[in-house]
């Protein structure tokens, strides 16, 4: 019977559970305590939980048994999980991310900070601006597409015509970013919006 309480419980709490994807959730039900002797129960037994308790990560569910009046309290804790990319071993500042050093987990979402990403193509050409610990989730904070003193590429549009220039970056940007550069030859400093690694784009 001890079991069977425990997947009631478990059973109810993936079917009412209020999260937005039930897929994305871990749950982790408590163990019926052995010592507590639970009668047989010749029906299904039933659970029950507040609708306010249903809307927490720390569930109550009552475990009743219809014909004979026992009922259990069980205790099931409800993870809600998202998919981010985060790096696959110790990295230092300054380190290119690649396909090697990336990977996709599953993540606790109350332990996620900042804007995170889920797919790897988001990242790669980025680099680390600290060190940062394996399994660590990637965030914007952490990157920079151009970084402060990078050797830049600055191409500007102009009537159907394209122009590059060689650029120095002033300041650490991501992909659509806005950020001061020095144009290399007339030593003039303009803002330009980031492109891709190592490039940004002036809008004329």
């Amino acid at each position: 019977m001890h079991d069977l309480v425990k997947e009631t419980a478990e059973i109810y709490v993936y079917q009412n559970a209020d999260v937005e994807n039930i897929n994305d959730v871990e749950i982790t039900i408590r163990d019926v305590d052995e010592r507590v002797h639970i009668p047989v129960c010749p029906v299904d037994l039933v659970a029950s939980s507040s609708t306010q308790s249903l809307q927490q990560s720390n569930i109550t569910v009552k475990i009743s048994c219809p014909s004979n009046g026992w009922f259990y309290y069980m205790s099931a804790q409800v993870t809600e999980m998202q998919e981010v990319v985060v790096v696959a071993d110790t990295i230092s500042p300054g380190t290119l991310l690649t396909e090697n050093n990336l990977s996709i987990e599953k993540i606790d979402k109350r332990r996620l900070r900042g804007g995170t990403f889920s797919d790897k193509d988001e990242v790669i050409g980025a680099r680390l601006k600290r060190r940062t610990r394996d399994g660590s989730p990637v965030t914007a904070n952490m990157l920079c597409f151009v970084c402060k003193g990078d050797a830049i590429v600055i191409t500007a549009k102009l009537s159907g015509l394209e122009i590059k220039t060689s650029g120095i970056a002033l300041q650490d940007g991501n992909i659509g970013d806005t950020i001061s550069v020095k144009n290399r030859r007339s030593k003039k400093q303009i803002e330009a919006q980031v492109a891709n690694v190592n490039e940004v784009q002036v809008h004329i």
